[in-house]
C-alpha cells in the first residue's frame, strides 16, 4: 500500500516532536496508531465482501449458464412452483386415507377378542387346579 522507509519515518517523528512537544507526542501516536488499525481493519473488511460478493456473482452466472443449458428460465421454475401443493393441501391429503380406512388404534378396544385371554374377572383354570388340590 505505502512504501514508507525507515528515513521516513523518522522524518515525520522529529516533526511531530517539534510541533507537539514531547508531552504530547505518545497520545497522538496512540491516537494515531488507533486510527490506522482500525481504517485496516475497515479495509479488510470491505475487501473481503467484495470478494464474497464476486464469488456470488460468479456463483448466480453459472447456475444460469447451466440453467440455460438445460432448457430452463426462471418464468418455468416459477410456474412449476406454483403448481406445487401448499403445505395445507399436502397435510389434507396425507390425512384423507386415514379418515377413509379407519384402524383400530392400539388403545382402542376391539369388540370381540380373539386372543387366548380369558374375559376379566374369569379365573384360570391353572388357578383352579391349584384350589382342587
Amino acid at each position: 500500500m505505502f512504501d514508507i522507509g525507515f528515513s521516513e519515518l523518522t522524518l515525520i517523528f522529529v516533526i511531530g516532536l517539534v510541533v507537539l512537544g514531547p508531552e504530547r507526542l505518545p497520545k497522538a501516536a496512540r491516537t494515531v496508531g488507533y486510527w490506522m488499525g482500525r481504517a485496516r481493519s475497515t479495509f479488510n473488511h470491505l475487501r473481503n465482501e467484495l470478494e464474497r460478493e464476486a464469488l456470488n456473482q460468479d456463483m448466480r452466472e453459472r447456475m444460469e449458464s447451466q440453467m440455460r443449458e438445460m432448457g430452463l428460465d426462471e418464468d418455468s421454475i416459477r410456474e412449476a412452483r406454483d403448481n406445487l401443493l401448499s403445505e395445507q393441501e399436502v397435510a389434507r391429503a396425507r390425512r384423507r386415507p386415514q379418515t377413509q380406512e379407519h384402524e383400530p388404534l392400539e388403545h382402542e378396544t376391539l369388540e370381540h377378542d380373539t386372543g387366548d385371554k380369558p374375559p376379566p374377572g374369569a379365573e384360570h383354570p391353572e388357578s383352579e387346579k391349584k384350589s382342587n388340590d
